[in-house]
């Protein structure tokens, strides 16, 4: 990929809602690319992992930046992903679990919450220099002078069935039709959040993944680039 070798300090941000493909994109991009994968979203779990360890109050706004605040979360890029470290410890899989993902709206749509993470995204991005980060407002919000803005998304029963097929990969019980009242709900709290809400950023490059392979995505973005070189 020619674009490897000229790229000064690129940054890529793709948006969209759960399910659409958008980490297993932003991973195959940032490879391709031969720079760093910025999961902002892994931010947002470790905070609710360290939340639901500590035993915060989940409506307590105030206690919920405090411990954000107060954490130490590190992501080291490695191929094709990155780690996760809470306070010292790996967690690249403990913030995947069910409970971390059931709970994680609660930081997300806090405003208190969303500002120290925001920070600490921002200070990643410096870190990295040239990198590729997904998740609902990175183009909006986050980081709004990226090279390329991308809004990914696919129908909700498409999405829905991604992640029932990954829960049973990885040996859980899975009911489709919950997984799929799941999806709808969190696109309705994603959409609808009063600080960071998910829209298509302005000017952004939109792709439905809903009949496309994950190698598809990656090469549309890549033609994009390409183009604008």
């Amino acid at each position: 990929m020619g674009l490897r070798y000229t790229l000064a300090a690129m940054k890529v941000t793709i948006d969209g809602p759960a399910g659409s493909g958008k980490s297993t994109a932003a991973r195959g991009l940032a490879r391709e690319l031969g720079i760093a994968y910025l999961d902002t979203g892994a931010t947002y779990r470790a905070a609710t992992l360290r939340a639901m360890r500590h035993g915060v109050g989940l409506s307590d706004e105030q206690a919920l930046a405090r411990c954000a605040a107060q954490a130490d979360i590190r992501l080291t890029p490695e191929d094709g992903g990155v780690r996760v470290l809470l306070d010292g410890q790996d967690v690249s899989e403990a913030i995947r679990e069910p409970d971390v993902t059931d709970t994680v709206h609660h930081l997300a749509n806090s405003p208190a919450v969303r500002e120290v993470l925001v920070a600490l995204q921002r200070r990643l991005g410096e870190q990295f220099g040239s990198f590729v980060t997904e998740g609902r407002d990175q183009g909006t919000v986050v980081f709004p002078d990226a090279d390329l803005r991308v809004f990914l998304e696919a129908a909700p029963e498409v999405r829905a069935m991604r992640r029932y097929e990954e829960l049973l990969a990885r040996g859980r019980d899975a009911d489709y039709m919950d997984v799929l009242r799941k999806i709808i709900e969190r696109d309705g709290r994603d959409r609808t959040r009063s600080v960071g809400p998910l829209v298509k950023p302005r000017g952004a490059l939109h792709i439905d993944s809903s009949d496309l392979s994950p190698e598809q995505v990656v090469r549309e973005i890549l033609r994009h680039l390409e183009q604008q070189a």
